[in-house]
């Protein structure tokens, strides 16, 4: 999920990836466990978005939340945005992207594209068919219409992964943030760096978010950041899908066990985005 300045609309987007809830499995299974990614569901209303920005269309999506919550999206002033008018944290974090590099959800190929200017050989990863075909006519040199889970073995030939775009909230909530970078764990290399772009939602800036909302998620046992919406656009409807906003002490606790280690945090201002670049240890070395 991205914003704009005069949107808090960023996106949570079911064509990338998803990735399962809370484990039942033991600690040990839990490392190994293959995410459960389900195919994008065939009304994939953001994927056509994307592609209909490519193609130089300007209406932006709406996206309504479980409450009957609605707001206008970013459109593509955001999604198809260069990099000047990113957030501080995306445009400063990219420099920490090192040797070959997965573009995780890549979208309409914003971030890889930007790669690809610096010379940086990047692949740009979405199961939505119709978000790759956008990236590939924007000009995305290699474009994986693919799920995650379904790389698998494959990752280690990346020395980075790029979760922009508030990209961190495929994982829908923090045990599933916990599964997913377990599951990475166990196909990435050792030294692998993964840039994982999420926003605290105890602030104002997380999109599709309020107090109202983060109190009643609160009450329920789930995630202060906890988000279940859906698009709208061109007279379409999406499926529901939930997304996840969590602040870098709740990203630090969910990547406890897992292997991976926060070695930076890239900042924008209060509320907004951050980047945290995170590292996988090898094996014994690992706490």
């Amino acid at each position: 999920m991205r914003a704009s300045s005069s949107t808090p609309s960023r996106r949570p987007t079911p064509s990338s990836v998803t990735t399962p809830g809370p484990s039942t499995s033991s600690p040990d299974r839990a490392r190994t466990r293959r995410p459960t990614i389900p195919t994008p569901a065939p009304e994939d209303v953001f994927g056509h978005a994307l592609l209909d920005w490519a193609r130089g269309a300007t209406a932006p999506e709406l996206l309504e939340r479980e409450d009957g919550f609605t707001q206008e999206g970013a459109g593509p002033a955001v999604y198809l945005a260069g990099p000047r008018a990113w957030p501080t944290a995306e445009r400063h974090a990219l420099r920490y992207a090192r040797g070959r590099v997965l573009d995780v959800g890549c979208g309409a190929g914003r971030v890889a594209l930007e790669l690809q200017r610096r010379g940086v050989g990047v692949v740009g990863l979405d199961a939505s068919t119709e978000a790759a075909r956008a990236a590939s006519l924007r000009g995305v040199g290699e474009v994986w219409p693919e799920r995650l889970e379904d790389v698998g073995e494959r990752l280690g030939a990346f020395e980075t992964l790029v979760l922009f775009g508030n990209n961190v909230g495929i994982f829908e909530s923090p045990e599933g943030v916990r599964a997913g970078f377990a599951w990475l764990a166990t196909h990435c290399a050792p030294g692998a760096r993964v840039l994982a772009e999420s926003t605290s939602p105890h602030f104002a800036g997380a999109p599709g978010l309020d107090r109202r909302y983060v109190r009643h998620n609160v009450e329920r046992g789930l995630a202060p950041g906890r988000l279940r919406v859906r698009y709208h656009y061109d007279g379409r409807v999406g499926p529901w899908f939930t997304w996840v906003f969590l602040a870098v002490r709740e990203l630090r606790a969910a990547l406890g066990g897992t292997g991976w280690r926060v070695e930076h945090v890239v900042r924008s201002g209060v509320g907004d985005p951050y980047v945290a670049v995170l590292t996988l240890e090898a094996p014994g070395t690992r706490r």
